[in-house]
């Protein structure tokens, strides 16, 4: 099934970080996710570090020498639609590693907004029942 990659702009404490196209989803527990393409970020683990400690959010984990972290949900971290609608749900939490790549999982999507904005995630969950 050819999907439409819609691209949701994320922003740090009000200034643009990337991108992502939320590739995966948990349907059922309202969980989206998906690979950041950061914008001008030399490193993303030295951005979410230093975001999380300047704002005292909780990382899971904060490795410095793999320049790896995992993070709780960043209350300043703000994704928008293509429209400038900001996604409505608890949040999104970041994890991955300088050397790697970054991830973001985004949860509190509510059924509706899971079969308005992420339809295609929802109709292939559906279909495997």
């Amino acid at each position: 099934m050819e999907k439409f990659k819609n691209k949701y702009f994320l922003e740090l404490d009000k200034t643009r970080i990337g991108y992502t196209e939320f590739e995966y989803a948990d349907v059922p527990m309202g969980v989206i996710h998906g690979k950041i393409i950061f914008e001008n970020i030399n490193s993303p683990f030295e951005l979410f570090q230093t975001h999380c400690t300047k704002f005292n959010v909780e990382m899971n984990d904060n490795d410095i020498s793999l320049r790896l972290i995992d993070t709780v949900v960043i209350p300043q971290l703000k994704v928008y639609t293509e429209n400038n609608e900001e996604l409505k749900g608890w949040g999104g939490a970041i994890t991955g590693m300088d050397s790697d790549e970054f991830e973001i999982q985004f949860g509190g999507i509510t059924s509706k907004i899971m079969q308005k904005e992420f339809g295609s995630h929802f109709k292939e969950y559906y279909e495997k029942k």
